[in-house]
C-alpha cells in the first residue's frame, strides 16, 4: 500500500494557514530572486522556508525534507512518506516524491534521481548552503551536496542560503495578526508562571503552569521549549534547561517563553526573585529594563542596527560587572524547532542594515553575572512606520517579588 495514494483516494480539506495566493505570492517574489540571480532551480532544505513557500507543517523538522522550486513550473517535494501527509493537510504543492524513510540510506542519490529526470543536470542549482544565523537548522549536509555534485557533472552549484529568507524580513498584515496571537500566548505562559513562583515549589512545577497556559489557550508546538532558571543557575544563562530545581529564598528567576500560532513566534522574557531582592539583583533588573524602554523608544525605519545599539548601549552602563551577549535585536517571525529566529538581521555594534518597515525583532535583554545571578526581560515588536510597536502585551515590564516562606525559612 502506497500511503499517498490511498490518502488522495478521497478529497483533502487542507488547513492552508493562509489563502493560496499569498503563497504564489511569496514564492513569485523568491523566483524573481532566482532570475537575477541565475539560478535555475533552488534546494530549500531550512524546513521553516518550505513552510513558509508551501504551508508544509510538522513535528519532524529535523528529517531529511527538500524542496526543489525550479524558476517555473512545478515545485517538488521530497521526503520520507511519512512527511507527505504532512504537505497533503498543510500544504499546497501536490507533485511529491517519496521515499521510505527506512531505508533512506542515501537521500541525495534518489535526489539526484529526480533532478535528472527533470533535465536539471546542466543548470545552476541554488543550496541552502550554510546557517543563516548562528542557531537556524536547515543547512543542506555535505554529503548530500557531494553526491550531486558527482551525480550532476554537468551542473553549477551556487550558495542560495538567503534567498528565501530575504523575502521573509517584511511581514504582511496577517504574519502580524498571528504574531501578535503568538505574544498573547506568550504572556498567558509568563503570567502563569510568575504566579506559581513561591519558595520550595519546583522549576519544573513553574513550568508546567507555563505550558498549561500556553497549549490551552491555542498555541501549537512550540518552537523553542519553555526555558526557566532559578538560583546560581541563571549565572550560566540563558540557555540552561529547567530541571528539578527547588527556588529558595532569594533566587532570581528567568522566564523565556514563546507560544506559536500558524508557526509564528513572539517570544518575551520576564524575572522574579523570591523574597526581597538583593541590591545587586535590583540594580541588574533596572538595567534591563531601562535597555529594553530604551529600543522601544528608539527602534525606528532608518535607523541601522548599529545605530538603535548605541541609544541601547546605555542603558548596560550602570552594571558593567555583568555579561551581556552583544546582540540587543534579532529578527523573528515563522519558524519550527529548534529555533524561533528567522533571517539574521541583527540590532548590534557593526551592523549596517537599515531598518524597514515591517521587520519584527525580539528584543533579549538578558544579563548575569557569570557563575552567580542574572535577570533577563524582552518584548518582541514589529517596526511601524515611525518606530515600533509591540507584538507581546508589554505589560509588568517589573520585577515580579514572589513570596518567600514565613519567617524566612528555606524550602
Amino acid at each position: 500500500m502506497k500511503l499517498i495514494d490511498e490518502l488522495l483516494k478521497n478529497p483533502i480539506k487542507q488547513e492552508l494557514a493562509f489563502p493560496e495566493e499569498e503563497y504564489h505570492r511569496r514564492l513569485a517574489e523568491v523566483r524573481s530572486n532566482m532570475e537575477k540571480e541565475e539560478i535555475d532551480v533552488l534546494l530549500v532544505s531550512n524546513t521553516s522556508n518550505i513552510g513558509y513557500l508551501t504551508g508544509y507543517d510538522t513535528t519532524m523538522p529535523s528529517g531529511y525534507t527538500v524542496l526543489i522550486v525550479p524558476r517555473s513550473g512545478e515545485l517538488i517535494l521530497h521526503c520520507s512518506e511519512l512527511e507527505a501527509p504532512c504537505m497533503l493537510l498543510n500544504g499546497w504543492t501536490r507533485n511529491i516524491q517519496v521515499f521510505y524513510w527506512y531505508e533512506a540510506q542515501d537521500t541525495g542519490s534518489d535526489l539526484a534521481r529526480i533532478l535528472l529526470e527533470n533535465g536539471l543536470d546542466g543548470k545552476t542549482i541554488g543550496l541552502e548552503m550554510g546557517y543563516a544565523e548562528t542557531f537556524a537548522s536547515g543547512a543542506f549536509d555535505t554529503k548530500s551536496y557531494l553526491t550531486l555534485k558527482g551525480k550532476l557533472s554537468n551542473a553549477t552549484f551556487t550558495d542560495a542560503t538567503t534567498m528565501v529568507m530575504e523575502v521573509r524580513l517584511i511581514k504582511t498584515d496577517k504574519e502580524l495578526t498571528y504574531m501578535k496571537q503568538a505574544g498573547e500566548y506568550s504572556w498567558l505562559g509568563l503570567q502563569a508562571s510568575l504566579q506559581a513562583i513561591r519558595e520550595g515549589v519546583s522549576e519544573n512545577e513553574v513550568v508546567a503552569k507555563a505550558y498549561e497556559a500556553i497549549i490551552g489557550a491555542g498555541s501549537e508546538l512550540m518552537s523553542i521549549d519553555p526555558m526557566m532558571m532559578s538560583g546560581y543557575r541563571t549565572g550560566y544563562m540563558p540557555h540552561i534547561a529547567y530541571r528539578r530545581k527547588k527556588l529558595e529564598e532569594g533566587d532570581s528567576v528567568y522566564f523565556e517563553f514563546t507560544g506559536t500560532h500558524n508557526r509564528y513566534n513572539a517570544p518575551s522574557m520576564r524575572s522574579a526573585v523570591v523574597g526581597e531582592p538583593s541590591n545587586d539583583v535590583q540594580k541588574l533588573a533596572d538595567a534591563s529594563i531601562e535597555t529594553v524602554n530604551l529600543l522601544l523608544e528608539n527602534i525606528k525605519p532608518g535607523r541601522t542596527g548599529h545605530e538603535v545599539a548605541q541609544f541601547a548601549k546605555k542603558g548596560l552602563k550602570s552594571v558593567p560587572e555583568a555579561f551581556f551577549h552583544g546582540a540587543f535585536g534579532y529578527s523573528i517571525g515563522m519558524s519550527f524547532q529548534p529555533t524561533w529566529t528567522e533571517n539574521p538581521m541583527y540590532i548590534a555594534d557593526g551592523n549596517d542594515r537599515e531598518l524597514k518597515q515591517g521587520m519584527t525583532f525580539h528584543l533579549p535583554i538578558c544579563i548575569w553575572v557569570p557563575g552567580e545571578y542574572g535577570i533577563g526581560f524582552s518584548e518582541s515588536i514589529v517596526v511601524t512606520e515611525k518606530g515600533c510597536e509591540c507584538l507581546t502585551p508589554n505589560k509588568n515590564l517589573s520585577l515580579t517579588i514572589a513570596p518567600a516562606l514565613a519567617g524566612g525559612g528555606r524550602a
